[in-house]
């Protein structure tokens, strides 16, 4: 066995702890303040936090994941993602679809940070978002497919289209983590998909609608604060540095409702590749995903007065328990040793 100490600050779940880190065999072994036995590596110029996670992803800024998974993956490596879902949209054909995602297993042998893929789509409402089409009703036909690759960890569909519930159900039953999302679903259908295994609100406030009001000068619940409602739902948000996708009081809405501990940042990179000093997508004039790496995310995050350990709180211990994925995530005894250092002169100035 191999085993490093680290003597740094690091990012706990719920502190920050200057003291020391030992990794064995790319497990972390021991953190605490009394020093253990044998050589220490000293980075006072630094602080260790846990590798990023973005569950919601699909570019890099020069390729999609259907064009080149690993060139997306390595892409967001280097930005300190150590766990990442390619995702795939609603648009694309289902044969090509299914080629994605066995291109997608084969990278995941050669990426060390590609967990698998996310399938935003296609049983979602056809008027919002990016692409808009007809609401397709979940086809076993199709569906049982991608099941089979392997591959799939989470699953986005509107739970106001014809036959959800029960597909929810089935994805569920296969190990993949059903999520839901471009919707204008009222409480109850919220419900409903929740009580079938939904557990993951995909982009909240983010491309959902409002269920028309039954009477005059009254509000219905809408498809957010539904989700806002369910126990143990994750909500992912879109933390971009314009705060276009959700308004800072909206995530601070959220926090104050929900708490930290069931927010999801993600990226939802969509890159255009135009270089128009926005880290956010505007296509044919409609909103589009953005230009973030999840390190730019930490990063806005910490411009809007959040803390550091609430910060790796939506960017690496809450995606991984949205997945079930118990051993990554935050730096305890146990937990794999998927770690960043923060470079307190260089990459992270902004944030210290």
């Amino acid at each position: 066995m191999h085993t490093i100490t680290y003597h740094a600050t690091m990012v706990l779940a719920e502190e920050l702890l200057n003291g020391y880190l030992s990794v064995t065999d790319g497990r972390i072994t021991y953190v605490g303040t009394e020093r253990p036995d044998g050589d220490v590596v000293e980075l006072t110029d630094g602080i260790i936090a846990p590798g990023f996670i973005d569950i919601h992803c699909h570019t890099s800024l020069r390729h999609s994941a259907v064009e080149d998974p690993c060139e997306v993956a390595d892409f967001h490596r280097a930005h300190g993602t150590t766990t990442m879902l390619l995702t795939y949209y609603r648009d694309i054909p289902h044969e090509e679809l299914l080629a994605c995602l066995a291109r997608t297993k084969e990278a995941m042998s050669c990426c060390s940070n590609l967990y698998g893929a996310h399938l935003e789509g296609p049983y979602l409402n056809a008027n919002l978002g990016y692409g808009q089409g007809v609401n397709d009703s979940p086809d076993p036909t199709k569906y049982e497919a991608y099941i089979a690759s392997g591959v799939v960890r989470q699953w986005t569909c509107a739970p106001e289209i014809e036959g959800t519930p029960a597909f929810i159900a089935r994805i569920a039953s296969a190990g993949i983590v059903p999520a839901i999302g471009h919707s204008t679903a009222n409480y109850d259908q919220v419900k409903t998909a929740y009580e079938h295994g939904a557990r993951i609100a995909t982009h909240l406030f983010d491309a959902t609608g409002t269920p028309e009001t039954r009477y005059l000068g009254t509000l219905e619940v809408t498809f957010n604060e539904a989700c806002m409602l369910m126990d143990d739902l994750f909500c992912e948000v879109i933390c971009d540095s314009q705060w276009i996708h959700v308004r800072r009081e909206k995530l601070a809405l959220l926090v104050k409702t929900v708490g930290a501990d069931r927010i999801v940042a993600i990226t939802d990179m969509y890159s255009n590749d135009i270089d128009d000093g926005l880290d956010v997508n505007l296509i044919d004039g409609m909103l589009c995903g953005t230009k973030l790496t999840m390190d730019r995310v930490a990063v806005n995050l910490f411009n809007a007065g959040y803390s550091l350990p609430t910060i790796f709180k939506m960017t690496s211990r809450n995606p991984a328990r949205a997945l079930g994925l118990s051993d990554r995530g935050e730096i305890a005894v146990g937990k794999r040793a998927d770690l960043i250092l923060i470079n307190r002169q260089a990459i992270f100035q902004k944030l210290l």
